[in-house]
């Protein structure tokens, strides 16, 4: 699919998409009481709803799927941030032990590195490999324990985003910029409902997906100097 203006038309559908399903996800999370109620170490003072990351990524897959150009290194950060989806909202149900996370984050990360995506930081590639694994790992949780401050997460991945997509288009990558200037637009689609007070939160579904997300998206920008 080639690039055009009409691409464009993604990031106000990704917005409007995030804007729309937030609050049908909101009221389906209340009725099967996935609710996070106040706690210590969550900044809440009432009940709010879980599994916000089910509207961010409806958001942007349909974006991606009906609007972008499908570029292969993004078929593989779209397919492998899925894959990283369906393990938090695994968590987010059955509440897995934290290995089983962990796992399912090395599966992934390991699905980014087989087709091609990897720090080029030595002259080792096994070393690179290993270097990326721990990337992808790293950053994944590494954002992932501040869901539970309103809109603190969301908004450090927007700004994250849009970096990231000043990035690609100093390298020249107008395509890739457009993809991540679209996933910037589901997360403020999804901001609206998640700031303080948030009525809403990500859940370890949204957490994770954003941040392998962007994780593995930085891997791309790096592939261009290569």
């Amino acid at each position: 699919m080639p690039f055009s203006s009409l691409n464009l038309l993604a990031v106000a559908v990704s917005s409007v998409l995030a804007l729309v399903l937030t609050p049908v996800v909101r009221a389906l999370a209340r009725r099967m009481a996935m609710v996070a109620k106040p706690k210590i170490d969550r900044w809440h003072k009432k009940p709010t709803a879980m599994l916000g990351g089910i509207a961010i990524w409806f958001a942007v897959v349909i974006s991606y799927l009906g609007f972008l150009p499908h570029t292969p290194y993004f078929w593989v950060v779209l397919g492998a941030s899925t894959f990283l989806f369906l393990v938090g909202l695994a968590d987010d149900f059955i509440h897995t032990k934290p290995y089983q996370k962990l796992i399912g984050q090395v599966m992934g990360s390991s699905f980014v590195i087989y087709y091609g995506l990897s720090l080029p930081w030595t002259r080792s590639s096994s070393l690179n490999m290993a270097l990326t694994i721990f990337w992808l790992i790293g950053i994944t949780n590494a954002v992932n324990l501040l869901d539970n401050m309103d809109g603190l997460a969301t908004g450090i991945a927007v700004i994250a985003s849009a970096f990231l997509a000043l990035s690609f288009i100093n390298t020249g990558q107008l395509t890739e910029a457009l993809i991540l200037a679209t996933f910037a637009a589901a997360l403020l689609g999804f901001l609206v409902y998640n700031s303080n007070p948030a009525s809403i939160s990500m859940g370890d579904c949204g957490s994770i997906f954003i941040l392998f997300f962007l994780a593995s998206s930085a891997l791309v920008n790096l592939s261009s100097g290569r």
